[in-house]
């Protein structure tokens, strides 16, 4: 057995994809939304049977390698090594000619944390740094621990001498994950003389590094830096602590949305687990794309000056557009989540506890912001919060806020909402690209039937397809060809779906996984009576379409006088009707 298949019979795919997608029992089945296309019904199924996974909307299938492939855009030996690791599965070493240059990278990002962590915690140059980080910022060693925070050392030679020398890494490698860069006199390390803080995707890897000066530095560098953009790091696709939160935002259902390192391990620190940081000016659609996956909701707890409340009004349309619910929390008494949760742990949960519906918090402020009293304040209201509305999705939830903003201006409802519709109209606002699919390909009635009979046979007994009488009412090639192999399987073992799949050649285990796919039942009774009817429905379509034939020949033979052979042909006419009728009662 080799190490795809070994890894395959230790994952579950309903689990790895329920990490991703919201999915409901459907009979043997298991159902959600498409994490491929927008759509509003279900049309996702997975069969913890065949682990193997369909959407009848747009088409996507595959089995669990093949999802995180195309969901998380990991290479094949990526997400081999992933589920294996989950499964406990030790793959065969590979060749270091084959070493991917993404794992090169994460190599590499993840033994300069491991390097800079030393140095803050055991080395004298990383002294001051942890002395700072303790008693200044009040942070624990469980939180320094748990976040692999470090300190680069002034000397800018001593990582890539580490990396090099005693890791024989490349100097190309470190370059291109942006931890050295070149210089007059050869390389130097980027990071030196700052905290760090290691980056890590969702997954686990280490991807970057951000780097924070020390209080009393130079005022002429900067005091933040990260790493540039790489081939494994997308800084729109990283949410800091995330690696470590994830848990605690599903447990919780929510996710508290705050904008740097500090401000989520504070509160994390004292209690507050469900948090993650953006690490930029604005959520954006890859960071709420991963939320998504992992919760229905989010509180923007961001800072409080006016980058900060403009960040979070960029952030809400593009949390919404991702079906996320967002609420704000207002942090009137502090700067930012961080001096929050340091100066009062408990007042900051209480705030968070009141955060407040986004749009409510957006039109407030908006309103505060102006003297609505008068025409030229009601103007300005208006130049600034019709295009608010306007980006509101759902029609309900904007006509609510129509007539709350027409109440709190005094004016009519109608107004307000004419305003919306104008601007909507002259910006042309259209629905996000991928909505609704279907697919192109119409079956028609007599496939849905056979097909629909296949499936629950296989699930009630496979021998009932098997009969003479019914294979001989079934056309469709694929359905043909699966049960003459199903015939062939049962003459040499006992029936397993899984082995029965895995038999058949790849353009019938598609057909039979898309058949399997479509079955929501599992009460055996009901199987027992819904096969009856549709094969019932399927004999009489058949007759029906063979009486159609008939009757034609008999119109052509009426009009060529042919006698006998017409009477021959109405009795066949009444036999078919006669077994019509019979079927009906």
């Amino acid at each position: 057995m080799d190490d795809v298949e070994k890894v395959k019979q230790k994952t579950d795919i309903v689990s790895i994809i329920g990490e991703h997608v919201a999915l409901k029992k459907a009979g043997r089945n298991f159902r959600g939304l498409c994490p491929f296309h927008s759509e509003k019904t279900p049309s996702f199924m997975v069969s913890p049977e065949l682990q193997i996974f369909k959407c009848f909307g747009c088409g996507e299938s595959g089995d669990v390698i093949s999802f995180l492939e195309k969901h998380e855009g990991m290479e094949f030996y990526e997400t081999l090594k992933f589920l294996a690791d989950r499964g406990g599965v030790k793959l065969t070493p590979r060749s270091p000619q084959l070493r991917s240059e993404k794992d090169s990278l994460y190599e590499a990002n993840l033994l300069a944390a491991k390097f800079y962590h030393w140095v803050l915690t055991n080395h004298t140059s990383g002294k001051k740094a942890l002395e700072y980080l303790k008693k200044e910022r009040k942070l624990s060693g469980e939180a320094i621990e748990t976040f692999m925070l470090g300190f680069a050392p002034q000397n800018r030679k001593a990582l890539s001498k580490f990396l090099v020398e005693d890791k024989k890494l490349k100097v190309e490698d470190l370059i291109k994950a942006g931890l050295v860069g070149r210089g007059g006199d050869g390389f130097y390390d980027r990071f030196a003389g700052r905290i760090i803080f290691p980056l890590f995707d969702h997954r686990g890897n280490a991807v970057a590094l951000a780097g924070r000066i020390m209080p009393g530095a130079r005022e002429d560098i900067a005091k933040y830096i990260n790493s540039p953009q790489t081939l494994v790091y997308d800084k729109s696709s990283v949410l800091y602590g995330l690696n470590v939160t994830r848990r605690d935002i599903k447990r919780a259902k929510m996710a508290i949305v705050v904008e740097g390192e500090l401000d989520l391990i504070s509160p994390w620190l004292r209690g507050i687990k469900n948090v993650v940081a953006i690490k930029g000016s604005a959520l954006t659609s890859g960071q709420a794309k991963i939320l998504a996956r992992m919760t229905e909701a989010v509180i923007f707890a961001l800072d409080s000056d006016f980058a900060g409340q403009e960040a979070a009004r960029r952030g809400i349309e593009v949390a919404e557009r991702e079906g996320l619910e967002v609420r704000i929390c207002v942090l009137t008494d502090y700067k930012d989540p961080d001096d929050a949760a340091r100066a009062n742990p408990e007042g900051l949960k209480t705030t968070l506890k009141a955060a407040v519906p986004a749009w409510d918090w957006i039109i407030s402020s908006v309103l505060a912001a102006h003297d609505t009293r008068s025409g030229e304040g009601k103007s300005r209201v208006s130049r600034e919060i019709v295009p608010i509305l306007a980006g509101i999705s759902d029609k309900i939830v904007q006509s609510h806020y129509v007539g709350e903003v027409a109440g709190k201006l005094g004016v009519d409802s109608e107004a307000v909402a004419s305003q919306v519709e104008k601007y909507s109209s002259s910006k042309k606002i259209t629905p996000p690209v991928g909505g609704e699919k279907v697919e192109n390909t119409q079956k028609g009635r007599r496939q849905l039937l056979e097909e629909r009979l296949l499936g629950l046979a296989v699930y009630l007994d496979p021998k009932k397809i098997l009969t003479k009488e019914t294979k001989a009412y079934l056309a469709t090639p694929v359905v043909q060809r699966i049960v003459e192999k199903l015939a062939e399987f049962l003459k040499k073992t006992e029936f397993d779906i899984k082995k029965f799949a895995d038999s058949l050649p790849a353009e019938l285990k598609a057909g039979f996984g898309e058949i399997v796919l479509s079955e929501e039942e599992d009460d055996q009774d009901k199987i027992t009576r819904e096969l009856e009817i549709v094969k019932r429905e399927l004999i009489e379509l058949v007759l029906r379409e063979k009486r159609d034939e008939v009757k034609r020949q008999i119109t052509r033979l009426e009009r060529e006088g042919s006698g006998k052979e017409l009477n021959q042909v109405v009795r066949e006419f009444d036999e078919i009707s006669r077994k019509i009728t019979d079927l009906a009662v």
